[in-house]
């Protein structure tokens, strides 16, 4: 089974982000959602989002796919991220 990574910045657009895991999930594809911090991300417009786990705990060896969802301010946050940059060049 296809496994992807979409790491979650508070500031996230809320579209962007839950629909790319509702239809991959439909799609019967392993999405696993982590939070660049403990507890939960919230996203542009206050909706509070609780991570499958953190940046921390993942490798992205274990993915076939990273997709990184977009929104302001949450872009420029991962942006700044360098756990995120990391695991992108990997």
């Amino acid at each position: 089974m296809a496994k992807v990574l979409l790491p979650l910045a508070d500031g996230f657009e809320e579209i962007e982000a839950i629909s790319i895991i509702d239809i991959l999930r439909r799609a019967s594809i392993d999405v696993v959602v982590a939070g660049l911090h403990d507890g939960y991300i919230e996203s542009a417009r206050g909706v509070k989002v609780i991570p499958d786990t953190t940046i921390d705990k993942v490798n992205a060896d274990e993915f076939d796919m990273i997709v990184l969802p977009g929104g302001q301010p949450g872009t420029d946050n991962l942006n700044k991220d360098e756990r995120v940059k990391k695991l992108i060049q990997d």
